[in-house]
């Protein structure tokens, strides 16, 4: 401890010891409802407690002193700030049922009695949850946490003898559990996700020695990654395109109100008006163009070959004349 604090190290050290910042609302954990979550509840508050040197009061380590009056009352305080932790992290209903209990050892044993599971009947729960749960569009993260919990519940519960005498034997042998093990969590893992993820699915499946489960999980997050920015990319050309041809309907809505100064007619302007332009093929007034006759119309090839000579001046003592000279067909050939 600094020197000159008003707490000593081993003042601290004692379970009968109160921070003046512990109260009835000091520790919070997820309120017990019942036998679903009676597991995961106990192991949250034997954390809680054990960091508050509280434990020993529910587990009945820590008992009152008979002789020291002033640790007895001491006891006493602890005992039912320990009461209203269990109090305030347990719904209503279950609160009604340990009210009137006035040790926390008592009220751990009664709560252990009433919501405990045995071990068959939660590892049968937990292996049918195990064996149904699929992703179902949930996120990677989500799926991965879900498995995570139920494998880590299962691992705890099924406990393995302890070897005083470690020999190579045994050390393959503990290999050969552990690789077992993480190829099951393995194969669960893939089971349970998505089709979108089968191409992914396969290829690992070939790969030999297969991956342990979470090097699988980071590179299928890698894909639904990818895969979501690709939907904001298609999301964000279908805005586009939405918005283009709304553009565009506008400027075809505009342009019935808009008329022609050539033609004078509506829905089209000068420099597209057909009048100006010339007429497509198709329209009638381009084939009455294409049946005029011969007179009426001009010999393109004859145009080509019209040519005129520049007026050539002479100048005869002051006098300019000005003549124009035109060669004939005949004369071009």
């Amino acid at each position: 401890m600094v020197s000159g604090s008003r707490f000593t190290f081993a003042d601290m050290q004692n379970p009968l010891f109160l921070h003046p910042s512990d109260g009835p609302l000091s520790i919070a954990v997820t309120k017990l409802q019942g036998s679903s979550d009676y597991r995961t509840w106990k192991i949250s508050m034997e954390i809680q407690l054990a960091a508050k040197r509280k434990l020993g009061f529910v587990t009945g380590k820590e008992a009152r002193s008979l002789t020291d009056i002033t640790d007895g009352v001491q006891w006493d305080t602890c005992n039912n700030l320990v009461i209203s932790w269990l109090h305030n992290n347990v719904f209503d209903n279950i609160r009604k049922y340990i009210l009137f209990l006035n040790s926390a050892c008592e009220i751990w044993r009664q709560l252990e009695r009433r919501f405990q599971l045995t071990n068959g009947s939660r590892k049968y729960k937990l292996s049918r949850d195990l064996y149904e749960l699929k992703q179902n569009s949930m996120s990677l993260v989500e799926y991965f946490t879900t498995l995570s919990a139920i494998w880590e519940e299962i691992d705890a519960m099924n406990t393995l003898l302890v070897v005083s005498t470690i020999t190579p034997e045994i050390t393959e042998l503990l290999k050969a559990i552990e690789t077992q093990k993480d190829e099951s969590k393995l194969f669960q893992f893939l089971n349970g996700l998505d089709d979108k993820y089968g191409p992914q699915r396969s290829q690992i499946l070939m790969l030999s020695p297969l991956p342990n489960v979470e090097s699988v999980c980071a590179v299928i997050q890698q894909e639904e990654s990818q895969q979501d920015v690709l939907k904001l990319m298609s999301a964000s050309d279908l805005n586009i395109a939405a918005m283009y041809g709304k553009q565009i309907g506008n400027s075809k809505q505009n342009e019935k109100f808009v008329s022609c100064e050539a033609c004078g007619g509506s829905g089209h302007v000068k420099e597209r008006c057909w009048s100006v332009i010339g007429y497509p093929k198709w329209h009638h007034k381009s084939r009455k163009t294409l049946a005029a006759p011969k007179n009426q119309r001009t010999d393109k090839r004859w145009q080509n070959n019209r040519v005129y000579a520049n007026a050539v001046q002479t100048n005869d003592e002051g006098s300019g004349s000005t003549e124009k000279f035109m060669f004939t067909q005949q004369q071009l050939q």
